[in-house]
């Protein structure tokens, strides 16, 4: 009889596992294809295959969802970007290449929605965080060799150039090719990198 008990339990907590994934995945799935104002508790319940009571259940509010739905992409964004190369422009264009490509949607919504919900907010200021930090391990010795405000100038300039909002420029706005849109930021960065000499130059 507890064999029973733990099996039926272990299966509850199992579908309601699959019923979380579900919900997040779809709630993702609308947050690429319509505005954050358009979408409602019902349809991620719809598109999630859930009842709507649920979808409350495991959320509470649309804020909550758009909180939920954060948490669950956060490490996998980490991870598909992956460990710093360190400073190859290359190897951290290609990092980006790679990384855009499957997540520059996302992350431009949540860029130009940020100001619909708290919790999108929050999300893109962590995204911001993130991405700086990914920025100061890979670029680590060259910014260490940098007095400031160079060294501030110089961070600026890298999480500028390496960042979602160039890459949709150059993609979606202008029309490059990913491969295109990665040798210019692998340009970019070169050239940032090469820039602190300049600026020491033209300290008085």
């Amino acid at each position: 009889m507890k064999e029973t008990r733990q099996y039926r339990q272990a299966a509850r907590a199992d579908a309601a596992s699959r019923n979380t994934e579900r919900i997040l995945g779809a709630a993702l799935e609308l947050f690429i294809e319509r505005p954050y104002d358009q979408i409602t508790l019902a349809a991620v319940a719809q598109r999630a295959g859930v009842g709507l009571q649920t979808l409350i259940r495991r959320v509470g509010t649309k804020d909550g969802l758009a909180e939920a739905v954060g948490a669950w992409i956060a490490p996998q964004v980490a991870e598909d970007l992956g460990t710093p190369p360190g400073p190859d422009p290359a190897r951290v264009a290609a990092a980006f290449r790679r990384h855009y490509q499957r997540w520059a949607a996302v992350l431009d919504r949540n860029l130009t929605q940020q100001d619909s919900s708290p919790a999108l907010a929050a999300n893109a200021e962590g995204g911001r965080r993130a991405h700086r930090e990914w920025i100061e391990e890979a670029f680590a010795e060259p910014l260490a060799a940098l007095a400031e405000p160079v060294r501030s100038t110089l961070r600026a300039r890298l999480v500028a150039v390496t960042g979602v909002e160039l890459w949709l420029v150059l993609t979606a706005h202008e029309g490059l090719t990913a491969g295109q849109a990665e040798d210019t930021i692998a340009m970019l960065v070169r050239a940032a990198l090469a820039a602190p000499d300049a600026d020491r130059k033209q300290e008085p």
